[in-house]
């Protein structure tokens, strides 16, 4: 059974996440009805609204497709899941397919069933506290400011330390050099 449809103008963690299975839902009857284009499409969908649901919880910005790929990285980094790089790519590519029709209905299949892993695994992280995170170098100095909205004269210096993963909802957030 395919969960209800939030209110328009939802922007909230539980609207977010209750899109997350719905769409997950819809990418499974659209492939048994034999649209792979329309299982893709729904499937980046799923990915997406799981991670703007922690991008939500974290008061992180996730208004633009480039903001969602860096919420999937930040968090592989901040919970040591580089696979979560490759699951926003592979998200990503579903999403591509839907322009390019170039997959195939197993491996669309087999990619339903790893979003739905990466999905619990976000729900996880989403149950849990942030962790300790430290700028090491440019490429997390940007995509923190670009999470947090920053000015690129505004944006952290590396060796910046954040107890809370630079969430601006949780406590400790205070950053240190």
């Amino acid at each position: 059974m395919t969960s209800e449809l939030p209110p328009p103008g939802s922007n909230d963690v539980e609207s977010h996440t209750a899109m997350s299975r719905r769409f997950i839902d819809h990418s499974r009857d659209e492939l048994e009805k034999g649209d792979r284009l329309q299982a893709s499409e729904k499937l980046w969908g799923a990915v997406a609204h799981a991670l703007k649901a922690v991008a939500i919880q974290r008061g992180w910005e996730h208004d633009k497709h480039r903001r969602i790929h860096d919420v999937a990285i930040q968090l592989g980094k901040e919970f040591g899941r580089p696979d979560f790089e490759d699951r926003i790519i592979v998200a990503n590519w579903l999403h591509e397919n839907f322009y390019e029709n170039v997959e195939e209905e197993d491996s669309i299949r087999r990619a339903i069933d790893g979003a739905e892993n990466f999905i619990a695994d976000l729900d996880v992280v989403r149950a849990s506290a942030p962790r300790p995170f430290t700028i090491a170098n440019e490429s997390d100095r940007n995509r923190v400011a670009h999470l947090l909205g920053l000015r690129r004269s505004e944006r952290p210096d590396i060796g910046t330390h954040s107890k809370s993963g630079f969430s601006k909802t949780h406590e400790n957030h205070e950053e240190e050099s």
